[in-house]
């Protein structure tokens, strides 16, 4: 769109690239660090591995990565602290964005950034308990 604006579609794209970027640029897990001469080793962290460093699903993280949804806030907490970067980070810049959203972001992972990432999940699955059915 000519005014900055995104829609949907393109505002969950464009944070799937993100996560894909971050991804790659994530080292693996120590416990996979030292078998470099093994076939099928990677350099970064894949997909699986972001999958259970989050509690998320192989396939919601791919779905993510590709665009075919957004995440949802806690999905951002979750997937920022993996990476450890501002959830912010993930999120697309554009001239309209709305700050108090992204205040609200940022105060979430403040507070999510005093949590282990067991901590945060129980935490998440609390406050669903609480959502009006």
């Amino acid at each position: 769109m000519s005014d900055g604006t995104m829609n949907e579609n393109e505002v969950a794209q464009e944070i799937g690239k993100r996560i894909r970027q971050w991804r790659m640029n994530t080292p693996p897990p120590k416990t996979r660090r030292k078998r470099q001469n093994e076939t099928g080793w990677r350099p970064h962290m894949t997909i699986e591995e972001l999958a259970k460093a989050t509690g998320l699903t192989v396939t919601t993280v791919n779905k993510l990565e590709l665009g075919y949804k957004a995440p949802r806030i806690e999905s951002l907490l979750l997937l920022s602290q993996a990476f450890g970067c501002d959830a912010s980070e993930l999120l697309p810049k554009t001239k309209h964005r709305n700050s108090g959203k992204s205040e609200l972001l940022n105060e979430l992972a403040a507070a999510a950034a005093q949590l282990g990432a067991k901590q945060l999940r129980e935490l998440i699955k609390q406050a669903r308990g609480m959502e009006p059915g």
